[in-house]
């Protein structure tokens, strides 16, 4: 009994360790320097394309959530929202949930907070900001943070673009660890609005997140990003169709 009760034990140890800790990607490090504008949206803008063949997953009126493990070794997600409101009005929900400004970041927070580390402006508006995002999470679960940068474009009257990735270091110089987080990592990925028509509008967001080794692949791709992050993109969608909807 007490060699089969140590042999489940041990497999039980081992066990977690496949599901928790094993198999995490490395990823090379980027500095804010570094990363290539036009580069980064003509990926992005072409997986945004490729995820129009995911299959959907999670469906309401005007909603669908897809996600893959292709083009990278973490899951993507991606959702699609069809609405009628004001394209303006639409630009600025976007730029207000990547944009920590002071209006955002002064914000009291229970379970994060936000700073702005790096911005640039073009004809005194923000055209590339770094903001650091911290989410607290109670035990057993670990604090996390992302420091990522975000390009805002418009390439066309109709149409407003961000592609965003992380990013480790400015100028060399890392940024400031926060003391017992997790640094997340986001591959590069896209938001996109189109108005397809007057007042009817098309959003789409792609994003890729990957706890950077703090958890296994398998626990990453087929429990927080199934479980968790899909679900958590889906009723990000929903609101924003719902808020979209009535300011328009």
């Amino acid at each position: 009994m007490k060699n089969a009760a140590m042999a489940l034990g041990a497999l039980v140890l081992i066990l977690l360790y496949l599901i928790f800790l094993a198999g995490g990607n490395e990823y090379a490090d980027h500095d804010v320097a570094d990363l290539d504008r036009e580069q980064l949206f003509r990926i992005t803008e072409e997986l945004l394309e490729e995820s129009e063949a995911w299959p959907v997953q999670l469906t309401a009126e005007g909603v669908q959530v897809s996600s893959s493990l292709d083009p990278y070794p973490t899951r993507a997600v991606r959702y699609r929202v069809e609405v009628e409101g004001d394209f303006e009005k639409a630009i600025a929900y976007v730029k207000d949930e990547t944009y920590s400004g002071p209006g955002r970041r002064d914000q009291p927070h229970l379970d994060k907070y936000e700073v702005t580390l790096y911005e640039k402006n073009k004809d005194d508006v923000p055209y590339e900001w770094v903001r650091r995002s911290v989410h607290f999470s109670p035990p057993p679960g670990s604090d996390r943070d992302a420091v990522v940068m975000y390009f805002e474009d418009r390439p066309a009257p109709n149409v407003y673009r961000i592609a965003f990735q992380s990013v480790e270091t400015i100028d060399g110089k890392a940024f400031p660890e926060v003391e017992n987080t997790v640094r997340f990592k986001v591959l590069p990925s896209m938001y996109k609005i189109v108005e397809t028509a007057p007042g009817k509008l098309l959003v789409r967001k792609v994003e890729a997140v990957d706890p950077r080794g703090a958890m296994s692949s398998l626990m990453n791709n087929y429990f927080i990003s199934l479980l968790f992050f899909r679900s958590f993109m889906f009723e990000q969608a929903q609101a924003m169709q719902v808020m979209l909807a009535t300011s328009g």
